[in-house]
């Protein structure tokens, strides 16, 4: 089923791997993604979503994705909570994310 999709945005946070970097994948699982949903939600937050490089070599560490209904949505939010997000990152890593922000154009689901 292929859908169009025109408003909606995916944010990815993307942590890049390399050598001697500290990343706290149970901190960031347990209180960093909570605070993202508690905060996120009443912004339009769908679904979050977390991935790890699959090895050593992978360009980066961990990526997040965030599905959010609207642009004008994700600014309001990051003007209003967005220091709160930011202040947590030092807990569980030393890398600063990257940060794509991007309109979902289209999609499709397979089975």
């Amino acid at each position: 089923m292929e859908k169009r999709i025109t408003a909606m945005i995916e944010v990815l946070v993307m942590y890049a791997n390399r050598d001697g970097m500290h990343f706290d994948d149970a901190y960031y699982l347990k209180e960093h993604a909570e605070l993202i949903k508690e905060l996120l939600q009443s912004y339009g937050l769908n679904y979050m979503r977390f991935a790890r490089g699959s090895d050593s070599m992978s360009p980066y560490h961990a990526v997040t994705y965030l599905g959010i209904d609207s642009l004008d949505s994700f600014k309001a939010a990051i003007d209003a909570i967005g220091n709160r997000l930011f202040e947590d990152i030092p807990r569980f890593t030393d890398v600063e994310p990257l940060i794509q922000v991007s309109q979902v154009v289209w999609e499709q689901k397979i089975g």
